[in-house]
């Protein structure tokens, strides 16, 4: 599938506002840009040269928009570096606590308000995906409703982009203008594996599609045909790892919180 359109960023952390940052770190140096991701509007692939275990400060967008990201945090969770599937770093998000508040954390990118969003794809079509290794699967807590992986807006608001692990089953949701569309796999996914998920607008179709990296089973897709009509954001924030609020902070009555590791993330505004 061709990409018109990838995009390269640097992401600078800063200490206000709720965002952990390790004590005068600065942003990881970047090894290598990763050919592929050279052509999309938000592309992550954390090719960084970094300590495993340490604190992620900040990271490097190997694609064209021109955005800022957080590292934002909640109840002692943290964000660190981790080797990554084929090399290069990954992020390692926090572990489940079964008891107590939930620790998060999370990648929140944000939109110069001033200037026009190149993460709003209004009617056009769009690729989002996400590289991911989850922890094994945990018995849950009630305010933990799935597992986002990413997301912008909010549900019940005019618009959403969001693909999850709900009890370990992927899914994502799209909402527009004209309603929302829903498309989810039959069973979870198995933990300790990396996989790519990735879901796109074309038209009025929404597919989902799913790789086993660890594998050689031919991918499985999933498609839904029911316009959601013009997906308009007005700069909300986008989140990678956890739930975040429109300001781009941890939501706080349900963060969402994905467990595991996450690599290799793309948004593609065609």
């Amino acid at each position: 599938m061709s990409r018109p359109g990838l995009v390269v960023v640097l992401l600078a952390i800063g200490v206000s506002g709720g965002c952990a940052v390790s004590g005068g770190a600065a942003a990881p140096q970047s090894a290598q840009r990763t050919p592929e991701l050279a052509e999309v509007d938000l592309a992550l692939g954390f090719d960084h040269v970094v300590v495993p275990g340490d604190m992620v400060p900040g990271t490097v967008n190997d694609g064209t928009a021109t955005v800022d990201i957080a590292v934002v945090t909640q109840g002692g969770g943290r964000l660190t570096w981790t080797p990554g599937r084929t090399g290069g770093a990954a992020v390692r998000t926090p572990a489940y606590a079964a008891k107590g508040r939930v620790p998060a954390a999370a990648l929140v990118v944000h939109i110069d308000p001033s200037s026009p969003d190149p993460l709003d794809p209004g009617t056009r079509d769009f690729e989002v995906g996400v590289d991911f290794r989850t922890d094994p699967a945990t018995a849950g807590r009630p305010e933990d409703d799935g597992d986002n992986l990413v997301q912008r807006g909010r549900f019940g608001q005019p618009a959403q982009l969001k693909i999850q692990l709900d009890h370990g089953i992927p899914s994502c949701r799209v909402a527009g203008s004209l309603g929302e569309t829903l498309v989810e796999a039959e069973r979870p996914v198995a933990p300790g594996r990396w996989y790519r998920l990735t879901c796109t607008r074309s038209g009025p179709t929404v597919r989902m599609r799913l790789v086993d990296l660890d594998g050689d089973a031919d991918p499985q897709e999933w498609t839904v045909t029911r316009d959601p009509g013009a997906i308009t954001f007005d700069h909300v924030p986008l989140s990678i790892g956890a739930k975040a609020a429109d300001r781009g902070r941890i939501a706080e009555s349900s963060a969402d919180q994905f467990h595991g590791t996450i690599d290799r993330v793309v948004v593609d505004v065609r």
